[in-house]
């Protein structure tokens, strides 16, 4: 994967987003975003947000592809 790492409006490397911002990143919908995320344990719950860590589903989907 060809280094997927984005940074917000300040310079700040974004590490977890929402299931909306992983869905348009990784371009799946909601359900299949919420599969990848749990079989790569990227899912982190604080309080009631779910976020997603995108370095953890980066490393599970090059280590699908076999890239590394």
């Amino acid at each position: 994967m060809n280094n997927r790492l984005e940074r917000n409006n300040m310079g700040v490397e974004v590490k977890t987003g929402r299931i909306d911002q992983a869905c348009a990143r990784y371009g799946v919908g909601r359900n299949t975003m919420r599969q990848i995320a749990e079989q790569a344990g990227a899912v982190r719950r604080i309080g009631r947000n779910y976020l997603i860590d995108f370095k953890v589903v980066d490393k599970y989907l090059d280590s699908l592809s076999g890239e590394k």
